[in-house]
């Protein structure tokens, strides 16, 4: 990989259809801040003009191929209807790359962006030394994503406090189908965490990815299923699968997960900056097109 960075640290997303203005806000917030690292970006279905626009940000684009098969709901895939066929598959001892092949052709892109991630790091595992996971169409960043006090290991970000997975149907359904209704029930008074956010270094965010691949080869119902990577994020949190991980109260770190808030309830600083809860500037916001206002004056600075 080529790149004129000037620091290791990597920015990873998946873009799936939509032109430059999709993604633009992720992109060009990005660059405005003083990061000073590599974006790639995983793009399928995108012409060829908001390519253009992309590289001349500064963007790697890695094309890939996906294709929704006719599924009426974007999420979703109609092969996945054959899931117990393929978890069999899975389970057979095939060999990684035959089972990784099949995953690609089966997963919706929600789980197989885990796959491409942990196939582009193993390839490029010397290049980078930190590694940020992000959704990129509902992101900001108001500052450099890795300007924090980091220390080695995965960090996950809940949602807003006091925000419980018993009071989601999404979270219900994922867990309950992936995992058995047993499961979810144990853990339907826990905060979830947000899988389009998640940060690593390098050998740790890979241990991460190869547990996202295999625990949703393993799960019991993937068909019909929109957005049901963040189960599997919550389940690895939950059963603490990963020896290194530190979590991250909403309004206390270098992410807001904004789902669930209020919009007069968020904080902000004299210059209109939205702040945790002791004043220090959200380097990224996600989801903060859920609000109107806050939308509008964000993209006000690009």
């Amino acid at each position: 990989m080529t790149t004129t960075s000037t620091s290791r640290d990597l920015v990873l997303a998946v873009m799936h259809g939509g032109n430059f203005d999709y993604v633009a806000p992720f992109v060009i917030s990005l660059k405005n801040s003083a990061f000073r690292g590599s974006t790639v970006l995983f793009t399928s279905g995108v012409d060829s003009d908001s390519l253009n626009k992309l590289k001349k940000c500064g963007v790697t684009v890695v094309p890939f191929r996906f294709s929704d098969q006719g599924a009426r709901a974007p999420d979703r895939r109609r092969i996945a209807r054959l899931w117990p066929l393929w978890r069999l598959l899975f389970s057979a001892g095939l060999p990684r790359g035959a089972r990784y092949g099949l995953a690609h052709w089966v997963f919706h892109l929600r789980y197989r962006r885990y796959l491409l991630y942990s196939e582009f790091l193993e390839r490029h595992t010397a290049d980078f030394d930190r590694v940020f996971l992000a959704d990129c169409r509902d992101i900001f960043f108001q500052a450099d994503p890795f300007a924090w006090d980091w220390k080695s290991g995965v960090h996950f970000f809940f949602e807003e406090t006091g925000h419980r997975m018993i009071e989601c149907n999404a979270h219900r359904n994922w867990l309950s189908r992936q995992f058995g209704r047993e499961f979810f029930e144990q853990h339907a008074q826990r905060t979830p965490a947000c899988s389009g956010t998640t940060y690593g270094d390098m050998a740790n965010i890979r241990q991460y990815l190869n547990l996202m691949v295999a625990t949703t080869m393993r799960a019991l119902n993937l068909g019909r299923m929109a957005g049901g990577d963040q189960g599997i994020h919550n389940y690895i949190l939950i059963n603490n699968l990963i020896n290194n991980i530190t979590v991250y109260e909403n309004r206390r770190g270098p992410v807001m997960t904004m789902f669930w808030m209020r919009e007069s309830d968020i904080p902000t600083d004299a210059d209109g900056a939205v702040v945790n809860d002791d004043g220090s500037i959200v380097a990224v916001l996600h989801q903060y097109d859920r609000f109107p206002a806050l939308k509008a004056r964000l993209l006000s600075r690009l």
